[in-house]
């Protein structure tokens, strides 16, 4: 059964003052509370996942405020708000402007008018805050800060043209002309359909960050792209044959349209919304399209172009559909199918619910919401590129031990292929004081507490760190202090017996580690006992 107890934090953190000297003013004050907003934060959704430890996310906000200054962070609290608030100003951009452009095209309002241009100013505003805003690099697994590389990344490889295209304030090319040419600006504003790029780019996103189920994500991803696309292909019927009468002033549509045929000109624009809706949908689905037929040239073109997205869409629907068992999605999904056999064990065994609630947790961080068998992955590749798997994961945590210093390269390899991974989760109890220990721990991420025999909490140990080592060398002595995980944490085990085995052969450097173990058991009896 797995050890753990409730940790209440003794140290103080001073993670929120950290890069700020006391005595500020209240100016000053409100400067560097900006500023932390717009670094990286432990409560944004996404940097637990990215960075993995509370020591990252420090480490993060320690760089960034050193170098990077005027650079955003992409896990700071300022951008997970902003992509929220962009789903929301888009979906409201992509359902006003066809609509205001169409059904309230003869009305001189300037409500629409400024609903709009608000709606396009915040989208100009989210190409600068898009500039300004790193991101992260999945090779590199790291956070890119420079300046030049966002710039260089947003722009060859983003949605820049695309949401600059869709951004454009096409009100400013018609003022000399605003009234003359009503049809033509209004026509001109559908520009900004191209501002569903970034859309689809900010809902995916906040999906992986929500951690929401990749089959409910997909389903009502369609459903939403759905409704986008009959509203745009209603407010295009009625834009149509009001187009082909005339580019200036909106005027009675010609005799051989749908609209002077049904005889809902006049009609309240609810009607005339359904109207059009119900003829979009007819033309989606290739059915009958009820009373009227095309009869101008402008209303057949256009049936033609929505019939072929009509038939070109399931396909694009079976596509996503086949997706969820292809590539990166199968990983996903097999996480999700595991995750849910799981549950379903946990139920029948009765478990508590906070058991339950600890398992999910170890698996959600042990795979990161992706499914794979690490073993199988492992034991078809050579001796040769384990290890160096092996030594790019461990060796930087082997290295910082003083017991290791200056081990031949050879030795260091040997020692970094014994060790183990373990999960502990938050509360678990590490090392308990008092009894024997046959193995000491490596930190790769995660911070845990450190108490004396006493029960007093005395520090954390971060990223890196390590702790146990005595045990290594001197095996009849009790541990001298018990350890605790503060929040989920991974670590690298190295048992004595195996330790023993490899330093072996190398007498005289396991004398010189048995000295500095010693050195360092003495110091530490010797603070437990003031």
């Amino acid at each position: 059964m797995m050890l753990h107890t409730e940790h209440d934090c003794d140290i103080s953190d001073g993670e929120s003052d950290m890069l700020f000297l006391p005595g500020r003013g209240v100016l000053r004050k409100i400067y560097h509370s900006v500023r932390q907003w717009l670094m990286a934060s432990r409560n944004n959704p996404s940097a637990q996942k990215y960075l993995r430890s509370s020591a990252s996310i420090v480490n993060e906000k320690r760089r960034h405020w050193r170098n990077h200054t005027h650079i955003i962070h992409p896990f700071s609290m300022f951008r997970h708000y902003w992509d929220v608030l962009m789903v929301f100003l888009i979906t409201s951009l992509l359902m006003v402007v066809p609509y205001q452009a169409t059904f309230e095209m003869d009305l001189k309002s300037r409500i629409w008018n400024i609903t709009k241009n608000i709606l396009l100013l915040v989208c100009i505003a989210d190409i600068l805050v898009n500039c300004m805003t790193g991101y992260f690099d999945n090779e590199l697994h790291a956070v890119i800060l420079e300046h030049r590389k966002i710039i260089n990344r947003y722009v060859k490889h983003g949605t820049f043209i695309p949401d600059l295209l869709g951004s454009l304030p096409t009100d400013l090319f018609f003022l000399t002309i605003w009234v003359e040419y009503t049809v033509t600006r209004k026509a001109t504003s559908l520009i900004c359909i191209f501002r569903v790029f970034s859309l689809s780019s900010y809902i995916d996103k906040l999906a992986f960050a929500y951690d929401i189920p990749l089959t409910l994500h997909e389903f009502c991803l369609i459903l939403f792209w759905m409704i986008i696309a009959l509203h745009w292909q209603s407010c295009f019927h009625w834009l149509m044959p009001i187009v082909t009468t005339s580019m200036r002033q909106p005027e009675r549509p010609r005799s051989d349209s749908w609209i002077y045929v049904d005889n809902i000109w006049d009609a309240r624009r609810s009607l005339q919304y359904l109207y059009s809706l119900l003829r979009a949908t007819a033309t989606f689905m290739r059915a009958n399209l009820l009373h009227t037929n095309p009869n101008n040239d402008g209303d057949t073109y256009m049936i033609i172009v929505l019939q072929l997205f009509g038939i070109v869409a399931p396909w694009f629907l079976i596509t996503r559909c086949m997706q969820f068992f292809k590539g990166i999605n199968s990983s996903r999904l097999r996480y999700q199918g595991t995750v849910a056999q799981l549950k379903q064990y946990m139920r029948h065994k009765q478990l508590p619910y906070p058991t339950q609630r600890r398992i999910i947790e170890y698996y959600e961080f042990r795979f990161q919401h992706r499914f794979f068998r690490e073993q199988e992955i492992i034991h078809t590749l050579s001796a040769q590129m384990r290890h160096e798997i092996s030594m790019h994961s461990c060796r930087k945590l082997v290295e910082n031990v003083t017991f290791f210093n200056n081990l031949p390269l050879s030795l260091l390899g040997r020692i970094v292929a014994l060790l183990k991974s373990e999960i502990f989760l938050t509360n678990d109890v590490i090392v308990r004081a008092n009894q024997p220990g046959d193995c000491m721990y490596f930190i790769a991420s995660g911070t845990v507490a450190i108490y004396t025999n006493s029960g007093k909490e005395v520090c954390h140990l971060e990223d890196g760190a390590h702790f146990g080592e005595v045990a290594l060398v001197m095996p009849n002595e009790m541990r001298v202090a018990s350890v605790v995980a503060v929040e989920v944490c991974e670590l690298y085990r190295l048992n004595r017996a195996d330790f023993a085995r490899t330093i072996h052969p190398y007498p005289m450097l396991w004398e010189r580690i048995k000295k500095i173990a010693i050195e360092r058991h003495e110091k530490t009896m010797i603070l437990n006992e003031q």
